[in-house]
């Protein structure tokens, strides 16, 4: 039996995003903020539909033996000998999933740049580990957890990271220069952004 992604699932995602809303706002988030959040939660709920689903649920008798698919031999692709192409869509596949990741969780909370790497490596983990829960719990192998993904996914947070310092960078020497001033949600942008440059001073200070 499979179980795919639907519309049910979305409506419960969506439920979910309507009950935090009113908890951000009674905490005083503003409602750039509110934007925010509510673009990364159907982001997460996009990696939910791609990570999770289908789930394939072992309909086999209920004695037979289990054994999950698992991978813990770094840079091991096997399979890339039989399709170079599939395998290697799938290796790119698992790094732009988690690109929008590093690069919008700075507009959620603030992030140090030393900890970027830790922050990587957790979202790799977890992603992996949802879908050995998932296998476990439904006695499928149709997803198998291979450490290549997480340092994949871990790679696509690092790009993602990247490139939010870079429009950080560019954001920053725009509307400096045109001296643009800021209102409503760009306030909002060029406050994030401006923490990257905070953290830099800061750096060059702790080096001179």
């Amino acid at each position: 039996m499979m179980i795919d992604f639907g519309s049910e699932h979305l409506f419960i995602g969506i439920g979910l995003l309507g009950v935090f809303l009113p908890v951000l706002w009674w905490r005083r988030r503003s409602l750039s903020f509110l934007f925010f959040f509510s673009v990364f939660w159907f982001y997460l709920l996009a990696v939910a539909s791609v990570i999770l689903f289908p789930i394939v649920v072992n309909t086999d008798f209920p004695g037979a033996i289990f054994k999950p698919s698992i991978n813990l031999v770094p840079f091991s692709f096997k399979g890339c000998f039989r399709d170079t192409g599939l395998c290697l869509r799938g290796m790119l596949e698992n790094i732009a999933l988690t690109i929008p990741f590093g690069f919008g969780i700075s507009f959620l909370c603030r992030v140090k740049p030393k900890n970027i790497p830790c922050i990587a490596l957790g979202v790799g983990i977890a992603l992996e580990l949802s879908q050995l829960i998932i296998s476990m719990v439904f006695r499928s192998s149709f997803r198998a957890a291979d450490i290549n993904d997480t340092i994949l996914n871990g790679v696509g947070v690092l790009i993602g990271y990247a490139l939010f310092r870079l429009f950080a960078w560019f954001y920053l020497t725009i509307t400096d220069h045109f001296k643009i001033r800021h209102s409503m949600i760009f306030a909002d942008i060029y406050e994030v952004v401006l923490q990257t440059r905070s953290v830099d001073s800061s750096k060059t200070a702790h080096q001179v």
